[in-house]
């Protein structure tokens, strides 16, 4: 139902400087959502860009809780650090993954 509270965006989300550094949300929903100060009407996208590495929150009509959490992490200094960081990417997919799965196949 259109504006029910349903837990497929994750309240966390993960990004890196100069990889992954833009955050983009799109409305799906058929009624109007708020992220921060920003009112997303039905079908509209927002994209938001990050410059500085820190722990962002959010208010976010979206989630049961009313806010999302955005962990902006530095880029990976060293070619360890860049390869411990697309493991925690390739973990970190496969958790969105299952949390899709079950909610589309309600496995």
């Amino acid at each position: 139902m259109a504006g029910d509270k349903v837990e497929i965006l994750p309240d966390h989300i993960r990004l890196t400087l100069g990889i992954r550094d833009v955050l983009v949300l799109r409305n799906h929903d058929a009624v109007p959502q708020v992220f921060g100060p920003t009112l997303m009407m039905p079908g509209q996208s927002f994209q938001l860009p990050f410059e500085q590495p820190a722990v962002y929150t959010f208010s976010c009509t979206a989630h049961a809780s009313g806010q999302m959490i955005i962990s902006v992490d530095p880029f990976p200094a060293s070619p360890l650090a860049r390869i411990l960081w697309r493991t925690q990417e390739l973990w970190w997919h496969a958790h969105l993954l299952a949390i899709h799965l079950r909610y589309r196949y309600d496995i």
